[in-house]
């Protein structure tokens, strides 16, 4: 069995000058994340043990567009994905795993409306919660 690569050993190996990357890509196949969206999204709503119509209805957000993401055909944007986690509940674990699967840079506690982020979705907050949390402190709401 191989044994996967982790993140900082990977990097490593990139930065050598003498890496020929077809070789690279060849012998660390195993170390790579498979990033299938459908079943990516499916396991987290799956975990949040909501409704699709729950979701949809906490999140704000347009059926059509849900199920688009839902199906791995719409990739959404970063406070989309935001939405989606207060909506289903999870932590802030989960918002940072979709937010690097959906190539978006984590949540980042050094931002200020990052840190509100981080914590209403650590707290459990609501959409509506958050959006008054934002608002108070003079940040831009979830788009």
């Amino acid at each position: 069995m191989i044994k996967k690569k982790s993140t900082d050993d990977l990097l490593d190996e990139l930065k050598e000058k003498s890496t020929d990357i077809n070789k690279y890509i060849a012998n660390n196949s195993d170390s790579f994340i498979e990033t299938n969206l459908k079943s990516f999204w499916s396991a987290l709503l799956e975990r949040s043990q909501k409704t699709k119509s729950d979701v949809v209805n906490n999140a704000d957000i347009s059926y059509i567009y849900f199920y688009e993401i839902l199906q791995g055909k719409k990739v959404p944007a970063k406070d989309k994905i935001v939405r989606l986690i207060l909506a289903m509940g999870l932590g802030i674990d989960d918002c940072q795993k979709a937010l690097t699967y959906c190539n978006h840079s984590p949540l980042y506690p050094k931002i200020k409306r990052e840190s509100y982020l981080i914590y209403a979705i650590e707290h459990g907050y609501s959409l509506y919660q958050t959006q008054e949390l934002l608002d108070s402190a003079g940040e831009a709401e979830l788009q």
